[in-house]
Parts: C-alpha cells; sequence; structure tokens
C-alpha cells in the first residue's frame, strides 16, 4: 500500500467509526428512553390498581357497620321504585313481553363529627323476556314456567359508593404497612422488582406524615403520582407517589443481554478500527524504516567497496607491486573490508532465520568465564585506537553454562561494539560477570550518550536507531540489539537495560544455569 494513501484511509476509516459510534448512542439513547416509558406505564398501571384497593379498603372500614342494608332493601322488593314493561308483537302469531324492575336505595353514612360521610347507593335489577304465541279469538294460558319467570323476584346486584371526607387527618385514612406491602404487590405484578419509597402529598404538594424513610431520602428524585383522595367537587385531595432511587440499575439489569451485546459490538468494532490503524501505522513506519535500513546499507556497503577498489588499483600500480609492505598493507585491507561486508551480510541473514525461527542452537557446556575474556581482551584492541579502556571483573564461583558458542559470541560483540559506538568521548566499558543459584549474569556498562527513558523498550526493536544528535560517525542498520534480545531468548534467558541520558547505559544478560 502507497504511504501517501494510509492517512486518508485513516480520515475515512475515523469519520465512519465517528458516525458509527454517534448511530449507535442515539439508538441507546432511544432503547432507553423507551424503556422508561415502559417502566413509567407499569408503575402508573400499579399505581391505578393500589389507590383503587386503598380506596375500597376504607370504605369496607367504614361500611362494614352497616351489614343488614342490602337485606332489608330486598325485603322491600315489593315496592319498586321503577318499573318497566314493554311489549312487542310481530305480523305473524307472536308476542314478547319484557318487564324491568329496578330497586334504587341511597344512603349517607356519617363517619366524623365534622360532616365527612359515605355515600352508599345500591341498585337491584329484575329483568324478564316473555315469549307467547298469539290467538286472535283464545287468550293463551300462563304457563308455570311463564308465571315463575314473572313473579320470582330474583335481582342483580350492584353497589356503589363515594367517600365524601374533607376534615379527617389523612393518617386516619390510610395505614403505612398496608401501603407498603399493597405496592409491592402490585408493583411485582406489573414486573418492577426493586426497591421503591412512598409517600402521601397534599393538594398543596406538600409531603404528609404518610411516607416511607426511603421517600423522605429521595424526594427530590423523580417520582411517579397518581391521584389517590377526591373531594365532592372531584378535586385532588391527596396523591401517592412514588420514587425508585435505583431506577437506572434495575433498567439495565432487566435488559442486560440486549445492552451488553450492543455495548460488546461497539467495542468490538472499537477494537477492529484501533488495531487497524496501529497495523497500517506500524506498517507505514516500517516501510520508512526498512527504507532508511536499504538506504543505510548501501552506504554501508558503498564504503568498503570503494576501499577496496581503491586498493586494488594501488595494487595493480607498479610501483607498490614491487614493495612488498605495501602488498601486504593492501591486501590486509582488502581482507578487513570483505569481513566488514560479510559480518553485515550475516548480521542481516541471521535477523531473517530468527524472523522465521530456522535457527537452531547448538548447544554444548562452555567455559564463559574464558569465553567473556578472549572476546574482551579481542576487542580491547578496537577500544584502544579511541584510547578507551576495558576493565574485567569476574566475581562468578560457577561458569559452565550450556549455550551456543557462536550466537552469544555475536551477541557480546554487539553489546561491546555498541558500548564503543555511543560512547562520544574517550570509551570507559566495563564487563562484569556473577552467579547465583539460578542464572548466569554479565553486565556491560558504559559512560556513553546514554538512552531516553521512552526509548528502552524500542531499542530491541528490529531496525530502531537511538537518535545521535550531532554524532555521525555512528553507523550500523540497527539489527544488533533485536538480534541480541532474540538470541538471549532462544536461550531461555533474559536481558534488561538501565540507561540515563548522558550517564551511560548498562545492560545485563542472564543466563540459566545448568
Amino acid at each position: 500500500m502507497n504511504n501517501k494513501f494510509i492517512p486518508i484511509i485513516s480520515v475515512f476509516m475515523t469519520i465512519s467509526l465517528i458516525v458509527f459510534v454517534a448511530l449507535q448512542f442515539y439508538w441507546l439513547k432511544g432503547y432507553y428512553e423507551a424503556l422508561e416509558q415502559d417502566f413509567s406505564n407499569k408503575v402508573h398501571a400499579a399505581l391505578e390498581s393500589s389507590v383503587k384497593k386503598i380506596n375500597d379498603q376504607e370504605v369496607e372500614k367504614y361500611y362494614a357497620r352497616y351489614k343488614n342494608f342490602d337485606q332489608e332493601a330486598i325485603a322491600n322488593a315489593d315496592q319498586p321504585t321503577l318499573t318497566l314493561i314493554q311489549t312487542v308483537e310481530d305480523s305473524a302469531s307472536k308476542r314478547q313481553i319484557t318487564t324491568y324492575k329496578n330497586i334504587i336505595e341511597k344512603q349517607s353514612i356519617p363517619i366524623s363529627p365534622q360532616g365527612d360521610s359515605l355515600n352508599l347507593t345500591k341498585m337491584y335489577t329484575d329483568e324478564a323476556l316473555i315469549t307467547i304465541k298469539k290467538n286472535q279469538n283464545t287468550p293463551e294460558l300462563l304457563t308455570a314456567e311463564q308465571n315463575s319467570q314473572i313473579e320470582s323476584g330474583e335481582f342483580n346486584f350492584r353497589e356503589f359508593a363515594q367517600l365524601n371526607v374533607k376534615d379527617l387527618p389523612i393518617d386516619q385514612r390510610v395505614d403505612q404497612k398496608s401501603i407498603d406491602s399493597l405496592v409491592s404487590r402490585e408493583l411485582k405484578m406489573k414486573g418492577i422488582d426493586t426497591k421503591f419509597g412512598y409517600g402521601i402529598i397534599d393538594s398543596k404538594d406538600q409531603l404528609t406524615t404518610v411516607a416511607s424513610s426511603i421517600y423522605k431520602d429521595e424526594k427530590n428524585a423523580d417520582s411517579y403520582s397518581f391521584p389517590l383522595y377526591l373531594d365532592s367537587n372531584d378535586q385532588i385531595q391527596y396523591s401517592l407517589a412514588l420514587v425508585f432511587p435505583r431506577k437506572g440499575y434495575s433498567l439495565a439489569k432487566n435488559n442486560l443481554p440486549m445492552l451488553l451485546g450492543t455495548f460488546l459490538s461497539l467495542l468490538t468494532i472499537l477494537g477492529i478500527y484501533i488495531i487497524s490503524i496501529n497495523y497500517m501505522m506500524k506498517q507505514k513506519k516500517i516501510a520508512e524504516v526498512k527504507t532508511d535500513f536499504i538506504n543505510n546499507m548501501s552506504h554501508e556497503f558503498k564504503t568498503p567497496l570503494a576501499t577496496i577498489s581503491v586498493a586494488t588499483d594501488s595494487l595493480a600500480n607498479d610501483k607498490i607491486s614491487n614493495n612488498p609492505e605495501k602488498v601486504k598493507y593492501y591486501s590486509h585491507l582488502i581482507k578487513q573490508e570483505n569481513l566488514r561486508m560479510k559480518k553485515q551480510i550475516e548480521n542481516v541473514l541471521n535477523m531473517s532465520k530468527l524472523e522465521r525461527n530456522e535457527v537452531q542452537l547448538f548447544l554444548k557446556e562452555t567455559n564463559l568465564r574464558n569465553l567473556i575474556r578472549e572476546i574482551t581482551e579481542s576487542f580491547s584492541l578496537i577500544v584502544a585506537q579511541r584510547d578507551g579502556t576495558i576493565t574485567q571483573e569476574f566475581t562468578a564461583d560457577r561458569y559452565i553454562v550450556k549455550v551456543d558458542e557462536f550466537h552469544i559470541s555475536n551477541a557480546l560483540i554487539n553489546l561491546l561494539d555498541n558500548a564503543n559506538k555511543y560512547s562520544p568521548e574517550v570509551p570507559e566499558i566495563s564487563v562484569k560477570t556473577k552467579s547465583d543459584s539460578h542464572w548466569y549474569i554479565i553486565e556491560i556498562s558504559d559512560k556513553g550518550i546514554g538512552l531516553d527513558s521512552d526509548n528502552k523498550k524500542k531499542i530491541f526493536e528490529k531496525f530502531f536507531r537511538e537518535e545521535t544528535g550531532n554524532i555521525h560517525n555512528v553507523k550500523g542498520q540497527g539489527l544488533g540489539l533485536s538480534y541480541v534480545k532474540k538470541i538471549i531468548e532462544l536461550h531461555k534467558g533474559q536481558i534488561l537495560v538501565e540507561s540515563h541520558k548522558g550517564k551511560g547505559s548498562t545492560f545485563t544478560l542472564k543466563l540459566p544455569m545448568t
């Protein structure tokens, strides 16, 4: 993918994601509002049913004193207040007679000295439909069945009650325990099972003494109310109000699968987006680093090739070819530059094998003290060209370790080479070893330019190189530390770095003891 298209694709992906997330939140908002509306409808239905039952309980309380009122009304059934008889004749030979009789009794029951009363209205209805055959000459006999229908006196009973209460205190009209249990039962019947508080509000929107502790604590929260008692003019005297301190939790709990599925899908999309953008940016960075790597490698190869070319031309010169010392010098130069190119190619090939997990270690028990001493003394010649020093401190009492000599040697040389390259002044390098019950520990320290804290983890990435400011003689491909880390990990060891900008760095290798 062309690197120029990556920012454009990222912008379009970001816009699409923002639109998607906005739509998801808009849908969630609408869904939650629908849940709240459904909750509100259920609460109002429960309130309406509760209020009716509270009123019925109050009526029954006062009506219990007049148990024989309905018996008196039936005893007066022969004295109807309204009787209706309707006759319908068809054109054939039938006649229908409809009889309708009502007994209506009203009574007012006083319930307080201030004039509050319970008005009772009872209605008894007797209705009959009689069909007889019409005979023009002879009246039809009244059968026993027809006579029984007329004379049965069986009434349908309906009763109506209205409380006219104005001055009776509210705490004398209702019982708090009864309200709590009744409302709780009605809410559960409507599918609402969460903590609630109740309170009775008067006509001035003031809370009365009839209220639960939860309502008193949450009285400023959103509440649901329904008229409880009306006066004779149908004006609201008291209202029953409910609050739900855990309404949000209840709604989320009852709809958890839907909400959880939505949030998981949203998080999945966000995760895919982040991974995609991160992957594209990494690919862009890798492409840029690889370009720099190729340019750097070209430069690294160009220098030794130019040196070899000059040395070859010099050897072709008769004056130099006849001088054994000059021939020996230029031959050594050609060999040195050839080895330098070979080492660079091997680094690249080794990293390629490591990436494909094709490197096989040939482990054998090795005297690491002797191996490190040989490498250090050999490398000290290079450091000495800059008037630098390498100090050795071998305190490990156990130094026979199973390692691959070739790769461990390369790893140590890479670390020593970095310590030398990144020491702008006279190199001061120290090599220390120690051991414990589990690890053979190697520490390579320098007093060079050090690392920024942000780069401590990045230095082990492939192609990464620390910025060296005005130091232009630091060459390399950014493969050394990545190679070292992978080799140590293949030995099931650890590599640690401790560094401070301007003070130097210490690399610690831990190899498992045999």
